[in-house]
């Protein structure tokens, strides 16, 4: 079965051999990945030459767009594809896209933002199953409750639409030891635009991720307006908060794109390089 390692090996030589993390931290590059013809992914995995190590890895940020709601917070993936730009060497591109659940264009990415307010709709038959089967590949979808706290509707179909695609599988909470806080930054809890709750949920699998459920409107801490001033304040927390929120949807992409590859050596180098044994 097809999962993000395969794309991680490519991606990290396609950074030269490492990512750049807080303090100078790196992760390096692993071995070059064996990549499944049939892989569904195959041409995200494929865009870049592992061997030329100049060559910035450019990825997407799709966003899945619906009947309905389905952008309460414009502008919050373009946000994150420029900080991602400036505070990795990943390459996103500047205009993320929108994609439909039963297009194929699903799987150019194993990353799907999913943003809604009140309610997300049913996505018809074909697009959940093909929703099914993006994350059985290898796919993470971030669901983001633009509501904050505020209603419960979005969170309750998006429980809905899983019990359909993934019986079986309930959201559960996602432990702060868990690799998605320190795939980057090392973070305590997933804030956003609030910080009404102190935990994500997810669907794991085996420790992986196949989804995510932000509810504290991370894309409204994102989001700027045409002025180019952020859209929403972030409560209570003000700037800082932006920050950490800013740092938690760094992480998301890292993780859904590279999965647990520093699970067991989270910024080793940092802690090596600053300690000095007697």
């Amino acid at each position: 079965m097809f999962t993000r390692r395969h794309w991680l090996g490519g991606a990290l030589g396609a950074l030269g051999g490492a990512l750049p993390g807080p303090g100078g931290a790196t992760a390096r590059a692993a071995a070059p990945p064996q990549v499944d013809d049939d892989d569904p992914f195959a041409a995200f995995t494929q865009g870049s030459d592992w061997r030329e190590p100049a060559t910035l890895l450019r990825v997407d940020l799709p966003q899945l767009q619906y009947a309905g709601r389905w952008n309460p917070r414009p502008g919050a993936m373009r946000e994150l594809s420029g900080e991602l730009r400036l505070r990795t060497r990943l390459e996103p591109l500047r205009e993320p896209s929108t994609v439909a659940a039963g297009s194929p264009a699903l799987f150019a990415t194993p990353f799907l933002y999913v943003a809604g307010e009140q309610q997300l709709p049913p996505q018809g038959d074909a697009g959940e199953a093909q929703l099914g089967r993006f994350i059985d590949q290898g796919g993470m979808i971030v669901f983001d409750a633009a509501d904050g706290g505020a209603d419960p509707g979005f969170e309750r179909d998006v429980q809905a639409l899983l019990a359909r695609i993934l019986p079986g599988s309930p959201l559960t909470p996602v432990a702060r030891d868990h690799v998605l806080y320190r795939s980057f930054y090392v973070l305590d809890e997933p804030v956003g635009r609030t910080r009404a709750f102190n935990h994500a949920l997810g669907v794991q699998e085996e420790g992986r991720l196949k989804v995510l459920l932000v509810r504290n409107d991370l894309g409204g801490a994102l989001a700027r307006g045409p002025d180019g001033l952020h859209s929403f304040p972030c409560t209570p927390g003000g700037p800082q908060q932006r920050e950490w929120a800013t740092r938690f949807a760094v992480n998301i992409l890292l993780y859904a794109t590279c999965t647990d590859y520093k699970a067991d050596r989270a910024h080793v180098e940092t802690l090596l390089r600053t300690r000095r044994w007697r």
